[in-house]
């Protein structure tokens, strides 16, 4: 076999022994680690808020953007829609 061969089994080796032994001596933060008192509850939901606020604020400039883009196409095809509502006609 190859040198390069016992390398990489040798890293694979470390590599694995890192993934089993390095979250048995990591501790979680203290606000994690009481999660029955109500401060570290409310300090855990508002840093799911705070990752959640790009996406929300993204998506709303982004949709608002993509409903301006397409308005005329949006209200004309809302205006069909409503006449034939209105005199019950099949769409052409």
């Amino acid at each position: 076999m190859s040198k390069s061969f016992y390398t990489n089994a040798v890293w694979a080796a470390i590599l694995v022994l890192v993934i089993f032994i390095v979250p048995m001596s990591v501790e979680a933060c203290p606000g994690c680690k009481e999660l029955d008192e109500p401060i570290a509850k409310g300090f855990n939901w508002s840093v799911l808020f705070l990752m959640a606020m790009p996406f929300t604020v993204f998506g709303l400039i982004g949709g608002t953007i993509f409903l301006n883009w397409n308005g005329y196409r949006l209200s004309v095809i809302g205006s069909r829609l409503k006449e034939a509502f209105v005199k019950r006609k099949p769409l052409n």
